[in-house]
């Protein structure tokens, strides 16, 4: 069997500011014939660098809410479409189930995530189930973007 596809999709708050409730940033969903695998995410703000602390939160869903819809771009240029979709700028919030990552940083850092071999946040092959990254601040007002990178 060879290498699953891997692709790519980013995402912003845009003209949303951030507030002290969570805002999606980016999200992947799945369908019935495939189950997308999180393997290496990263967070950051893009604001005016200030001491404020951010704190991300990546989650599963069982409904994607509304959004603006992102492209996955392929890693690989000989790779076909993602099956997977993606969104960004919610203006719903998804239906979150289950919390699989949080951390609370400094707006000033960025962080990135890579799954341990083994270790990737695998969604379910049902439609509209998914997992999304979505940040809050009760100082900080700015901008902030996600990337995300998944397997098919």
């Amino acid at each position: 069997m060879g290498s699953p596809r891997r692709y790519n999709e980013s995402g912003s708050l845009s003209s949303a500011a951030m507030t002290s409730s969570n805002k999606t940033l980016i999200d992947v969903v799945a369908t019935a014939a495939i189950r997308p695998a999180l393997y290496d995410f990263s967070v950051g703000t893009s604001g005016t660098p200030a001491d404020n602390v951010v704190v991300w939160q990546v989650q599963r869903f069982t409904a994607s809410g509304t959004r603006t819809g992102v492209t996955p771009t392929a890693l690989d240029s000989g790779d076909p479409a993602s099956t997977g979709v993606s969104g960004q700028q919610h203006t719903v919030e998804p239906t979150y189930t289950t919390e699989v990552w949080r951390d609370g940083m400094n707006q000033r850092a960025s962080y990135r995530w890579v799954a341990a071999p083994g270790g990737e946040i695998v969604c379910p092959a049902t439609a509209s189930n998914g997992v999304g990254i979505a940040a809050k601040s009760s100082a900080y007002t700015g901008d902030a973007i996600a990337q995300m990178m998944h397997a098919e």
